[in-house]
Parts: structure tokens; sequence; C-alpha cells
């Protein structure tokens, strides 16, 4: 198991990338900033250009242990996140495409926390 570690977090991580990705055709931006009065297109660049530090911060600390924890309680939050949220009016992601990055992520990271205890 101690062997599928890193390739549990490499997964975890690149699960929530394309997620990232699968966000910008959704449109995540509108729900985050919307109640700002922010139009599209500026909402749209600025969720865009927040991704830099945020993958520079990934990144940085990719394989430090707390941040591979931090990250994958933040994976498995984020879908209870999305599920809770899924009927959302401002919220467009629907069909297995967008559930497989958001949920897949969820359960690579708790995967990776498992075999990171159990280890």
């Amino acid at each position: 198991m101690a062997a599928l570690t890193p390739v549990l977090f490499a997964l975890t991580v690149a699960f929530l990338a394309v997620h990232e990705l699968d966000a910008v055709r959704n449109h995540e931006w509108r729900f985050f900033f919307s109640p700002f009065g922010v139009d599209d297109d500026t909402g749209h660049r600025v969720f865009t250009a927040l991704h830099v530090p945020l993958f520079a911060v990934v990144f940085t600390f990719y394989s430090a242990p707390a941040f591979q924890t931090g990250l994958d309680l933040f994976a498995v939050a984020h879908g209870g996140v999305h599920l809770a949220l899924r009927d959302h009016p401002l919220v467009e992601f629907s069909g297995w495409f967008s559930g497989l990055w958001i949920y897949g992520a969820s359960a690579l990271g708790g995967l990776h926390l498992l075999a990171v205890v159990v280890s």
C-alpha cells in the first residue's frame, strides 16, 4: 500500500486540477463573485488568475506531509460542499463528467489519507 501512496496523492492533485479546468467551463466564478456584482468577464479573469498563486502553493508544498494531509481533507470536504450545493442556481456542474473530477478527487484524497494513516 505504501508504494501506492504517492500515486494516490498525484491523482488527487490531478483530479482537482482537472476539476478547475471544468470549473472555468461551468462558470464557477459566478457562484463566488455574484454577491459582489462582478461582471462575467471580470469574474472569469479574476477566477482564472487566482489559480496562479493556488497552483504555486501546490507545487511548492507538494511533498510536505502536512500539506498532503490538508489537501486530502480539502478534497473530501470539497466533494461534500459540491454535493450540498448541487441544486444551487449558480452552480452549473452536472453530469458524470464533472462529477468524475469532483467526487473522484474526494475519493482519491480519502484513500490517500487512509493509506498514510495505515502505513
